[in-house]
């Protein structure tokens, strides 16, 4: 009797036990899910970012230009920039960073930032995109409203790392007029060399980046990346907090670019 009374007594402890259990995995799953899972969107030279883009100029449809020659600025009505921009693909034109942090007790992920508020402009004459002493094609990035994946985060690189709050615009300007006139096909594009002064956290150096550019009869698209970028080459400290382990003493800069022609 004693035996049964105390089996008995057992079965709601190990029933709630259950719960628990069931409980904890599914708290343990949905942080996994949420917070620590890598959740980065595939860079600007993969095929979803090449379909992402398609699709964004398909959408916005086209109007013949006549010449390449003349003035060319970003086209802001191409693409949305929204949630997926930090965790999928983005079919809009941005500017932003990648860079591999460390997470106690998770592991590695690779954080990404990105904003679309960018502002440039550029001539084209005959097959060139002039760069001269007079004017420098420049592209202008606001950093204020950079952002990732976490709120916390975004509020963090405010006063830390590249330090938006005190440090609000970057600006990359080339210093060298860009030669496209061997290019046998526009549309499917041609990849170059470009010569810059790249300006990040308030330093200016020279860099080169390879670009990727493309005309669709419409539009001009430019894509690519710079890197990895020593955080300490602009003075960048590394940034600090309580979950994460540690980052990366490099980071990479990309950027996609949609120019309609203005003049």
């Amino acid at each position: 009797m004693e035996t049964e009374n105390s089996s008995k007594s057992r079965r709601p402890v190990i029933k709630w036990a259950g719960i628990l259990l069931v409980l904890i995995g599914a708290i343990v799953v949905l942080l996994w899910y949420f917070v620590f899972r890598d959740t980065s969107p595939a860079d600007v030279n993969s095929q979803a970012a090449k379909e992402a883009r398609d699709q964004a100029l398909s959408e916005a449809g086209t109007s013949e230009v006549q010449s390449l020659d003349g003035v060319w600025a970003i086209d802001t009505e191409i693409g949305e920039f929204n949630d997926a921009c930090l965790t999928e693909v983005c079919g809009s034109s941005f500017v932003g960073f990648r860079i591999d942090e460390e997470l106690v007790g998770i592991g590695g992920k690779t954080v990404v930032g990105r904003t679309p508020d960018v502002s440039a402009q550029f001539t084209i004459n005959e097959s060139e995109i002039v760069s001269s002493e007079e004017s420098r094609p420049t592209v202008t990035v606001d950093m204020t409203t950079l952002i990732t994946d976490d709120a916390n985060r975004n509020n963090a690189i405010k006063r830390q790392a590249i330090e938006t709050s005190k440090f609000p615009e970057a600006s990359l300007v080339i210093t060298e007029s860009i030669d496209f006139s061997s290019a046998t096909d526009l549309e499917a594009g041609f990849t170059t060399e470009i010569f810059v002064d790249l300006t990040i956290h308030g330093v200016t150096r020279q860099e080169t980046i390879e670009v990727t550019a493309s005309f669709d009869g419409s539009r001009i698209l430019v894509f690519g990346n710079l890197g990895p970028i020593l955080l300490s080459d602009y003075e960048i400290e590394k940034p600090r907090s309580a979950v994460v382990l540690s980052v990366e003493d490099n980071a990479l800069m990309e950027f996609q670019l949609f120019f309609k022609k203005i003049d």
